[in-house]
């Protein structure tokens, strides 16, 4: 597979040199595309420190994170998206791709959007169309490849988060720096049954519920546009036409105060 350098974020990253992902490069060079993400990868990622990076699409966050990390798992159950980690992972040594979703299943069966290779698969019945037997990846199967060292975990699984979070919570097991989690509240709302108003009440509470799943563990969630947890359920889901998703980002301040680290 051909490949194309691709500069965002401060780095040059090697990806897939495919017509379909070429207005999407031309935005992510632009800096228009999750700057916080990138923001908040820089902040917890060092040579001691392993990126989990669960729903790795075609390789923009874990082949960037490669460049600071100690070494990246990615995790992708889209076939399209593995075969294009796989044919672009030899620019990064560090990287380890793991073929399946995460889930407490052997295996589960994922949806695309627009057909395998955009960002969108799920676990979630949300499809259009195709599909595929994948084969399930616990989190305590992801952590025995960091072989013990501290992680920071980001997860984007197009909302089947809110299914799977007991198996997320396992996360408190180990030796975790920070999250950054995608909530997907709009597609989670899709799966539901009942009226408008049944269905919005579930899904606030869920995020409620997803908010509050690091209490006591680690500090946040924190948002990039709402002041709190409680801010971001009422005005972003529960009074919201469409519920929005966002980005909870879970982390240890300060996240480079430890000089042992640089």
């Amino acid at each position: 597979m051909k490949t194309v350098d691709v500069s965002y974020a401060g780095h040059t990253v090697r990806l897939a040199n495919l017509p379909e992902y070429q207005k999407f490069y031309r935005k992510l060079s632009s800096g228009a595309w999750e700057a916080r993400t990138f923001e908040t990868l820089s902040r917890n990622l060092d040579r001691n420190t392993v990126c989990i990076d669960i729903g790795a699409w075609i390789g923009v966050t874990p082949m960037w994170s490669a460049q600071l990390a100690k070494s990246v798992i990615a995790v992708e159950p889209d076939p399209k998206c593995v075969g294009i980690l796989k044919a672009i992972s030899g620019t990064a040594p560090n990287v380890t791709i793991l073929d399946g979703a995460l889930a407490c299943d052997c295996s589960v069966a994922i949806n695309a959007v627009e057909g395998f290779g955009s960002s969108e698969t799920s676990v979630l019945d949300i499809g259009d169309g195709e599909c595929a037997t994948v084969r399930g990846i616990s989190i305590d199967e992801i952590m025995r490849q960091t072989e013990g060292s501290e992680v920071f975990v980001k997860i984007d699984i197009e909302g089947y988060e809110f299914a799977i979070a007991d198996e997320i919570a396992k996360l408190r097991r180990y030796r975790v720096r920070g999250l950054q989690i995608a909530v997907h509240p709009q597609l989670y709302e899709k799966t539901l049954k009942g009226n408008r108003l049944r269905r919005r009440l579930k899904t606030a509470w869920a995020t409620w519920k997803f908010g509050r799943l690091f209490a006591g563990f680690l500090p946040g969630p924190s948002f990039a546009k709402f002041g709190s947890l409680a801010g971001y359920v009422i005005k972003g889901v529960l009074f919201r036409r469409t519920p929005k998703g966002a980005d909870l980002v879970f982390e240890r301040p300060p996240a480079r105060s430890d000089p042992e680290r640089s």
